[in-house]
């Protein structure tokens, strides 16, 4: 059975404009499109159906926030069973919420009934400045908005039948994440000194691949981004970095590829806003990592194989 990823190359890309597939969003001159969702079974005992909303929405906004776009104006797909008609209005009021936060109006969209779990889909479409001309460059470095891997410690606990406790804090990534709207604002103003920027809800793996694979370039880990309480805890119960890795996702953070000489301003800058930058690696384009033609993500000598979630494979 093909990936999602390989679906989207091979199959989706034959019917779609070549840029729509291979980017996050979608830009035309200064407006900027999404649309993301997900089934209403992908919950948790500790969700209710306004998570639910809440998290659809931010899912849209991180990308086109990611993209140094404002997303404006909202609509919504809503297909629900007739045995959860009582939770719709809750789960409205989480789109209708979370749209109020970002600063856009929800102008409706679509409702249907569902024979199974149901869905729930956020369209975004907001304006766009920056042009991303820039060139990516060996030696451009990489910068992640904040620390992650609390939603990796929630997936690996569910998978253990919940054997890790777990704090608000961690549930809150899951059931209430926040986007970060300053960002815009850093990608803005150094626009000319960034050559790319991708949100990292596809997992962070998964996301570095997408730069690698889109760009023709290889790319060197420094360090592992994840928070220290998140190394504590993953410590405690045996959890190593590769899982960490693998059960990455659903964190709405940025990657931003930008200039060495102003990597430091920029993380500096993205500091004055509440933001955790860390500097975590570099673009690598001919020095040797690659085979075939084929490049790679490295980290201390060794290749990190693509890892992550698939919506139609799962876990992998």
């Amino acid at each position: 059975m093909d990936s999602e990823h390989d679906f989207i190359n091979k199959i989706l890309s034959k019917y779609t404009s070549s840029y729509s597939v291979m980017d996050d969003v979608y830009i035309d001159g200064k407006s900027i499109y999404k649309i993301d969702g997900f089934q209403l079974s992908y919950s948790f005992p500790f969700m209710r159906s306004y998570d639910l909303g809440w998290k659809a929405v931010t899912s849209t906004v991180s990308d086109i926030i990611a993209k140094g776009g404002i997303p404006d104006i909202f609509l919504a797909s809503i297909g629900i069973p007739k045995v959860k008609i009582n939770e719709l209005e809750e789960l409205i009021e989480g789109i209708s919420d979370a749209i109020k936060y970002y600063g856009g109006k929800y102008v409706g969209g679509d409702l249907n009934s569902s024979d199974g779990s149901g869905w729930v889909d956020v369209v975004g479409i907001g304006k766009v400045s920056c042009d991303f001309s820039r060139k990516i460059s060996s030696q451009d470095y990489i910068i992640i908005s904040n620390p992650i891997g609390y939603t990796s410690i929630v997936f690996i606990s569910y998978l253990h039948s919940w054997n890790i406790t777990l704090s608000n804090k961690f549930l809150n990534k899951i059931r209430h994440p926040i986007v970060n709207k300053n960002i815009v604002k850093i990608i803005n103003k150094y626009c000319s000194d960034i050559s790319y920027s991708t949100d990292i809800s596809d997992g962070l793996v998964i996301s570095l691949y997408n730069i690698i694979e889109r760009k023709n370039v290889s790319i060197e880990l420094d360090i592992l981004p994840f928070d220290d309480e998140v190394e504590y805890i993953a410590a405690r119960n045996s959890v190593d970095d590769n899982q960490l890795l693998k059960y990455s996702g659903e964190e709405f953070e940025t990657l931003l590829v930008v200039s060495k000489d102003k990597a430091n301003e920029i993380a500096n800058e993205m500091k004055r806003f509440g933001l955790n930058p860390m500097i975590i690696g570099k673009v690598v384009k001919q020095d040797g990592l690659s085979t075939n033609n084929k490049k790679y993500l490295f980290y201390k000598g060794r290749i990190v194989e693509k890892t992550g979630w698939d919506n139609f494979i799962g876990w992998f």
